[in-house]
């Protein structure tokens, strides 16, 4: 416990003394809140009639709620770099603290702040005051969002050599991420092209609770699962990589 709490007090200053971390992590959450609103009060009354996105709350705050976890999980995976060009993985071998207790406590520390900043995100954006909305409905879903920091993180520290790699891996995948938006526009079985990306089912189950404000508990419970194994998948590839 004292290490861990030790590594804790390390995140915190080595977040602090960067500015692009204290962005991403601070900056980064209350800019998505500012935009949010300025798209509700400005922006879509005013292009609404000429471009029908402007005016889909949903798919703006599927996007948002899609965009907090990989920050999070790209914060992880920089730290994790950070930690493995100063040898600490090499040196944990000899600490009482294992790696793979190590990572796990990476993987939570920013899950944690992942999972919090998605629980107020709904109600300060304001991007689903109008629709049918249950924000108890809603927990468990940010739940399955939160997996995505894992998921991204070990994902780009398991393939990324440096700090530039890391850029262009999470870049990409942050594309790949927003691909199961088009769940909007495609109906029926056809949709289910997208469910390769973790997010997919996340979206899918957060789209029928601001349709209907219900909850898809098949689809939920399917991405968890398929999260958690993925994860799993990674966690091994990063323990044999390292």
């Amino acid at each position: 416990m004292v290490y861990v709490f030790r590594l804790a007090i390390n995140d915190f200053k080595n977040i602090i003394r960067d500015k692009f971390l204290v962005y991403a992590s601070i900056v980064m959450p209350l800019m998505l809140v500012v935009i949010s609103r300025i798209i509700i009060h400005w922006i879509a009354p005013t292009l609404k009639n000429t471009i029908p996105l402007a005016g889909n709350y949903a798919m703006i705050f599927m996007l948002c709620t899609s965009m907090i976890p990989l920050v999070y999980g790209f914060i992880a995976a920089f730290l994790i770099l950070d930690e493995r060009d100063e040898h600490l993985l090499t040196v944990l071998r000899v600490m009482p603290i294992s790696r793979n207790s190590y990572l796990i406590y990476r993987m939570l520390f920013l899950s944690i702040f992942s999972f919090i900043v998605l629980l107020i995100f709904p109600p300060l954006s304001g991007l689903v005051e109008n629709s049918q909305f249950s924000y108890i409905q809603y927990v468990p879903i940010a739940a399955l969002f939160t997996l995505l920091t894992p998921f991204s993180a070990l994902m780009v520290s398991s393939f990324a050599q440096n700090k530039v790699q890391a850029f262009a891996i999470f870049k990409i995948s942050g594309t790949i991420f927003l691909i199961p938006l088009f769940i909007f526009l495609l109906s029926g079985n056809l949709r289910y092209i997208f469910s390769p990306i973790p997010n997919f089912w996340a979206f899918i189950t957060l789209r029928e609770v601001i349709s209907n404000g219900t909850n898809d508990y098949l689809h939920l419970v399917i991405g968890f699962i398929y999260s958690i194994i993925l994860i799993a998948a990674l966690f091994y590839i990063f323990n044999k990589k390292n």
